[in-house]
């Protein structure tokens, strides 16, 4: 008899006494009591030993977990299903929970879904993180009786409305798996600090839509997953009649067409590669050097800015001098580091220092010079016209400019990228090397076109 034959038949026979005598509850315990659900321990001790299958097991490895092989599995809720006699495929179901003890143990990862629209079948890797578009099937096959699917209720990282949308996907080594759903959520109110540089990285590609993390998910895959913070924007989905045919999640303005991938994936690519590379750097003494520590300051608040504005321009009033805050201070930590001198004029000048045209160094001079007015203003309590959205957006798209040159060239210059930003001022031979170093760049790696 063949692995695949036993295995239907001992769910057979244990699905069989439930429908005979149906228990009150259908809880783990009830059904793991029967009889017949003894046959069924055994032969999963032979498929899915404990030097295998740790995770199958209670936390002494003396015996199998009956909650995460009823519960977690969704082996409970098809019971229920069959039980009340709903017609179940014993084939596929016998099919689905051998893979599923004959597998590896999976490892723990997070999930995080994204606003932006990526093409059909994006793979690409970011450092430790993975950015894909996933498809349906693919998100199905996170389940662990994937051909039970309809009988079990819709798992948090739903197929059928969150397919093709877009995850970032961090591998979490040594996290112990779940034994049961988290009663408790996860309340940290910015859970983004903890994956800063991919959404640095997604920003600094597109700065004219914002990036947002709408839902966190703690992902084991073929075994078990749940939504951890956040919720998924569904909205009703409908035919070309205008019926409404079900769900599905809606991606914002953020959105790469599909001849723009290899120039999206090669960006992404190299600035991550420069950030990672910047973050790295440490002095003699094994602290983080000025660079490093400018730019850890800089993501954060520009990751931060970014999470309270939505699309390109809107943010809250109330909170829209907070926001100028954030840029102001992220322009600062990169361009004034070294704490010479006084940090406006500094972050004004060598801002405007690392644009190419005359017009555009003037633009960004201003820029730089009026947030700072603006933040003082908010700083001392003095009276101010609220800024506009437009406003802040330009200064949001200066910030962010700032920062991608700053990170070019010091990942060229090193820790001496603000004395080479100063001694352009005065010298044609080291602005003409700023220039060819970001025409360069730009050149080999452009972010999104703007529209």
């Amino acid at each position: 008899m063949s692995e695949r034959e036993t295995v239907l038949g001992v769910l057979k026979a244990w699905l069989d006494d439930l429908h005979q005598r149906p228990p009150q509850e259908w809880s783990a315990v009830d059904l793991s009591r029967r009889p017949a659900w003894g046959q069924v321990r055994a032969v999963v001790a032979g498929l899915a030993p404990y030097s295998r299958r740790p995770d199958l097991y209670g936390k002494d490895g003396s015996a199998l977990d009956d909650r995460v092989l009823i519960t977690l599995s969704g082996l409970g809720q098809v019971a229920e299903a069959a039980a009340t006699g709903t017609p179940v495929s014993l084939e596929d179901l016998a099919a689905d929970f051998t893979a599923f003890c004959r597998a590896a143990a999976p490892e723990a990862q997070s999930w995080i879904l994204l606003d932006i629209d990526l093409p059909s079948g994006t793979d690409l890797t970011l450092g430790e993180y993975r950015l894909q578009a996933a498809s349906a099937t693919s998100l199905a096959e996170l389940m662990p009786l994937p051909s039970m699917r309809r009988f079990i209720r819709s798992p948090d990282l739903d197929p059928d409305t969150l397919g093709g949308s877009t995850f970032l996907q961090q591998r979490l080594p040594g996290q112990a798996l779940a034994r049961g759903r988290s009663w408790l959520p996860n309340l940290d109110q910015r859970p983004e600090r903890r994956h800063l540089d991919p959404l640095l990285v997604l920003q600094l590609w597109n700065v004219e839509e914002s990036v947002h993390p709408e839902a966190y998910f703690h992902v084991e895959p073929g075994r078990h997953s749940e939504i951890r913070s956040g919720s998924p924007h569904i909205e009703p989905s409908f035919d070309h009649a205008g019926e409404e045919v079900g769900e599905m999640h809606r991606a914002f303005g953020y959105r790469v067409p599909p001849s723009e991938l290899p120039t999206f994936a090669a960006f992404l690519q190299e600035v991550q590669d420069m950030i990672s590379s910047v973050r790295s750097r440490t002095t003699k003494n094994g602290r983080p050097a000025t660079t490093a520590r400018a730019l850890a300051s800089a993501a954060n608040r520009l990751v931060r800015a970014a999470q309270r504005t939505m699309g390109g321009t809107y943010v809250d009033e109330s909170e829209a001098d907070d926001v100028l805050l954030d840029y102001v201070i992220a322009m600062e930590a990169v361009m004034a580091a070294d704490g010479r001198g006084d940090s406006r004029r500094r972050t004004a000048q060598r801002s405007a220092a690392m644009w190419t045209q005359d017009e555009d160094r003037l633009a960004v001079y201003q820029t730089v010079k009026n947030a700072y007015t603006r933040r003082s203003q908010y700083a001392h309590g003095e009276d101010q016209q609220p800024i506009s959205d437009d406003e802040l957006f330009i200064v949001r798209r200066t910030a962010f400019g700032v920062f991608l040159r700053w990170l070019v060239l010091t990942s060229d210059l090193n820790e001496a990228v603000l004395q080479r930003l100063d001694e352009s001022l005065v010298s044609h031979r080291e602005r003409c090397r700023i220039t060819q170093t970001l025409d360069t760049f730009f050149t080999a790696t452009p972010a999104a076109p703007e529209v």
